[in-house]
């Protein structure tokens, strides 16, 4: 029987070490090109003027019909080409722009009306972090210009982007049994059938498993005759776009599409990384406030913050605080959420070893964040900004708000909100795409109170 820990709060129930690998199984088929164009720029490579097609590769995973791109300049590649297998997760700045950008995201802000055009465009920024492509030296003024712009947006909020986890094998309740939790390549719970399991010692109460909604979790399954080992489950699962695939002597390709394919986990089975003594939350206004207690910690690299909405599927990393590494002394923690809006939410830790391999702490109480106290409008963030800002306000009583932005000369150019709101804690983007580079000014109103407040707009 597996040891059972409670402490102060709540019943710890991580009881394995989860070690989550997105890549190695499938394989990949690149039969041709799509939309694209050819581009001039400098390579960094050879310090060269180089022409190359900048453009979408189709193919399949597993026979299943997907699209790529190029992160790899060095090498050519001939069509068909059947070696590719997946190797690795790209870097989170070109994940951030496979989720962002064409064809995942088919309309992303600022698109290029020529198709062709804004998929080099994007080639290109996908090269600028796989290669070191100085997309200055494109010689194609739109794409040139295009193309920064994606890299500015993938330098501002592109750094710590990862692929979702599609499969993950996590504790049950009872201590001795696990489950396998199966979701797209957005985090929302799917169901796969013939999921494959084994474990290197003892015996698992089934071979395989079919994960259902709505939570997209198998039924438990129970160790037997052994205290550790590695669960392994294997199945044919979401590959998400991010994952790259490589063939010796040819290009490496990044998958741009997410799509079905054979897709391995495992879990480290009783292995106890970080032995948690508390973990409780305060609400302060818009902020929650978190901490946590650790009694030990082996090989500990630290703790993603996540919050989901409590009707969600979704989480959502929110923060990072630094572990301590291998100590048998007591560690105190503390991360202030800011900012969130009116709402209930759930927050759980994700405890990470420097070896990647990781494990769920979940907050056990609802998180209720309430009202604000007044009526308020927040200078808007960023501020000057190009093309976009998020403006924040608050709404002491239920009523209807407006929110509309005028330029200089008092002219109403936009109306960003004009409805019946509940009080809360409300925020909305302002995009400027259309508009010159100047002086604005945008006024909330709502119960007979109005505020004006100034931005700057940067082109």
């Amino acid at each position: 029987m597996k040891r059972i820990i409670l402490f102060f709060f709540f019943l710890l129930l991580i009881k394995a070490n989860i070690s989550v690998s997105q890549s190695g199984l499938s394989d990949a088929i690149a039969t041709g090109t799509g939309d694209g164009a050819s581009v001039t720029f400098i390579d960094p490579h050879t310090n060269h003027s180089r022409q190359v097609n900048a453009r979408l590769i189709i193919g399949s995973v597993d026979g299943n019909a997907t699209k790529f791109y190029c992160v790899d300049i060095t090498r050519t590649i001939s069509f068909p080409d059947s070696c590719h297998s997946d190797s690795a997760v790209a870097n989170p700045h070109i994940v951030y722009i496979l989720n962002n950008y064409y064809p995942y995201n088919p309309n992303p802000a600022g698109k290029l009306s020529n198709l062709n055009k804004e998929v080099a465009s994007t080639q290109i920024a996908l090269w600028h972090y796989s290669d070191g492509v100085n997309a200055n030296t494109v010689t194609d003024t739109v794409i040139r210009n295009r193309s920064l712009q994606i890299i500015a947006d993938a330098d501002a909020n592109g750094g710590n982007t990862n692929v979702f986890t599609t499969m993950e094998i996590a504790p049950d309740i009872d201590p001795d049994a696990f489950i396998v939790r199966t979701s797209d390549q957005n985090g929302n719970p799917i169901a796969i059938n013939g999921i494959q399991l084994s474990i290197t010692q003892g015996s698992l109460s089934a071979n395989s498993v079919n994960t259902t909604l709505p939570t997209g979790e198998s039924p438990a399954v129970t160790v037997s005759g052994t205290s550790s080992g590695i669960i392994y489950a294997e199945g044919n699962v979401v590959i998400p776009q991010g994952i790259t695939y490589t063939c010796p002597g040819s290009q490496r390709l990044v998958l741009a599409l997410p799509t079905i394919g054979l897709l391995k986990v495992e879990a480290d089975w009783g292995a106890l990384p970080v032995e948690l003594a508390s973990f409780n939350a305060n609400v302060s206004g818009r902020n929650v406030i978190l901490n946590w207690t650790t009694s030990s910690e082996s090989n500990n690299s630290g703790f993603d913050i996540e919050r989901r909405s409590a009707d969600g599927n979704q989480w959502t990393k929110v923060g990072n605080v630094a572990g301590n590494g291998t100590s048998n002394l007591i560690h105190n923690y503390s991360f202030t959420d800011r900012n969130v809006l009116t709402g209930k939410y759930n927050y759980r830790l994700k405890q990470t070893d420097y070896n990647g391999n990781f494990e769920y702490h979940n907050l056990t109480s609802e998180i209720n964040v309430g009202t604000p106290n007044s009526f308020s409008l927040k200078q808007n963030y960023p501020n000057p900004f190009n093309p976009t800002t998020k403006i924040d306000f608050d709404i002491a009583v239920d009523g209807n708000v407006k929110l509309t932005v005028y330029n200089s000369s008092g002219k109403e150019i936009a109306t960003l909100v004009n409805e019946f709101k509940t009080s809360g804690y409300h925020s909305v983007t302002f995009d400027a795409k259309n508009i010159s580079s100047g002086i604005y000014y945008y006024k909330l109103e709502s119960n007979g109170v109005s505020k004006v407040m100034k931005m700057t707009l940067l082109k």
